[in-house]
């Protein structure tokens, strides 16, 4: 959900749980794509109150993982109640000046439950250790004490470091009848390994270049249009997160 201002931030939902599928695309099919759902969609509203006349926005995360790994390799496990912890912000890079969010990631098969543990203008600055990052985080999140507590546990197991830095492009669209029907397209994705430090200019990887991730999030089933655009463009459904996709990536040019 975008959050670029204060009144969007304020309106964007802390926690919710839905239906989640991903879809890999080839570039060259996404202006067809669009075509398709444009009588049964409209831009996410959150772009048009912004009022800047963009149809995108960038979003960027910070993934942490244990030193094994646990939470990349879980997928591959067969596992499939799995969890994520990442740090988000819906800029191009991470500023003391933007609002972030800490967020806790559950999937069971393709349903997603997230917790979004807010922080505050100001909270994050160039002078942080990467490798104490987490518990910089966890003091300073605006959230329950039950949802912190599960963030407090996850460090406490895995002992959770910076492992991937990832963003992309993304633009969103709402179901004209049900606007919690979202479809998202994600494009240019890139990532970068263990990123020495969180703010300023890195040397970005393209990750699965020439494709994008479409991602269908739903409170109730999916609409009958879609069914036939799934038929249609032959959509193949992806259990790999954007995560997932990036580290195989990433860590494939490093041996």
């Amino acid at each position: 959900m975008l959050a670029l201002s204060k009144g969007n931030r304020l309106a964007s939902p802390l926690h919710f749980r839905r239906i989640e599928m991903k879809f890999l695309l080839p570039d060259r099919l996404i202006p067809a794509l669009i075509d398709r759902i444009a009588p049964y969609t409209q831009p996410d509203p959150f772009l048009v109150e912004e009022g800047k006349g963009r149809t995108k926005y960038p979003v960027t995360s910070l993934y942490f993982d244990s030193v094994d790994m646990h939470s990349f390799y879980e997928k591959d496990a067969g596992l499939l109640s799995r969890r994520k912890v990442r740090l988000r912000t819906y800029e191009e890079e991470f500023s003391e000046e933007s609002y972030s969010f800490l967020e806790i990631k559950r999937r069971h098969d393709f349903v997603v439950s997230k917790d979004r543990l807010s922080l505050s203008v100001g909270q994050l600055h160039s002078s942080l250790p990467m490798a104490g990052l987490m518990d910089h985080l966890l003091k300073r999140v605006e959230a329950s004490e039950e949802v912190t507590n599960e963030a407090h546990v996850l460090q406490g197991w895995y002992n959770l470091q910076p492992t991937a830095l990832v963003s992309y492009m993304r633009q969103p669209f709402v179901g004209m009848q049900d606007r919690r029907f979202r479809i998202t397209v994600d494009s240019n994705l890139k990532g970068v390994w263990k990123p020495r430090s969180l703010m300023g200019a890195k040397m970005y990887t393209n990750c699965h270049p020439g494709w994008s991730v479409v991602e269908i999030k739903s409170n109730h089933a999916i609409p009958a249009w879609f069914h036939d655009i799934i038929m249609d463009f032959e959509l193949t459904r992806t259990a790999h997160s954007k995560y997932a996709l990036c580290v195989r990536c990433l860590r494939e040019r490093l041996t």
